[in-house]
């Protein structure tokens, strides 16, 4: 009888032994593991840093040039002016163009769009999710749309001039205006006749009273002058052509 007690603890002792050597070992397995997607982590996010400091300096030299040529086009600029009328005339028809292409600064009468994200997500239609929370690119899309529609002769998104090639987009959870990440609140800028955009963005059933409803804070502010930067990044056409008129064929 003895004999048996004494096999079973022998037995239950060798169990305990063979279940916390498993133990060790897959504790040991999980550390190795977690370490080695430790390192690689770290290598990921160093190679990342490497590649966004090389992005960073790169924009910073695009940027160095654009200032130079724009410097050198004011000189020729100047220059032609002073020698030829019909100089000064192209003169004139390219600070037009300039000015409806969005690459110069402008100012005027206008309006200002405030727009923030919600903090309370109990609204006053429903509780809602964390993403329903938050101001989205195609929210931004609709009020430079309105805008437009409502006779905005020049728009910014925090500081960001719109143009013909801009996009507004999501990745991720950042927006990017014309490649610039954003965050809110976002302020958007429109000059034109204050008036008659203010009554557009305050339409009843429109794009800002709909987001209102929502629980998303909105403000609207005129202005007798607002000031808008010019866009500051660069336009490259690699597949459109202009057309040659029938003059220019014949000739």
């Amino acid at each position: 009888m003895k004999v048996i007690k004494k096999y079973k603890v022998q037995l239950t002792m060798g169990i305990i032994v063979l279940i916390m050597t498993f133990i060790i070992t897959l504790q040991f397995k999980s550390v190795t593991v977690n370490n080695s997607q430790y390192q690689s982590q770290n290598a990921r996010v160093d190679e990342l840093l490497g590649d966004l400091k090389k992005e960073r300096e790169q924009n910073e030299d695009l940027r160095k040039q654009i200032e130079a040529y724009q410097n050198d086009i004011a000189q020729y600029r100047e220059d032609a002016e002073q020698n030829s009328g019909y100089s000064r005339f192209l003169s004139d028809q390219l600070k037009r163009a300039e000015l409806m292409a969005g690459f110069v600064d402008v100012k005027g009468p206008g309006i200002t769009i405030t727009m923030s994200d919600i903090n309370n997500r109990k609204s006053a239609q429903a509780v809602l999710t964390a993403n329903e929370t938050l101001i989205h690119d195609e929210d931004l899309r609709r009020v430079i749309n309105e805008l437009c529609a409502a006779g905005a002769e020049a728009i910014c998104v925090n500081d960001s001039r719109i143009i013909s090639t801009s996009a507004v987009r999501c990745v991720g959870p950042t927006i990017l205006v014309n490649d610039t990440k954003m965050a809110p609140p976002y302020v958007i800028k429109a000059i034109g006749k204050a008036d008659q955009l203010e009554a557009a963005m305050n339409l009843n059933g429109g794009v800002i009273d709909n987001l209102r409803v929502w629980g998303f804070t909105i403000s609207i502010s005129k202005h007798n002058e607002l000031r808008i930067p010019k866009y500051s990044g660069t336009v490259n056409f690699s597949s459109a052509t202009a057309v040659a008129t029938q003059k220019e064929e014949k000739e």
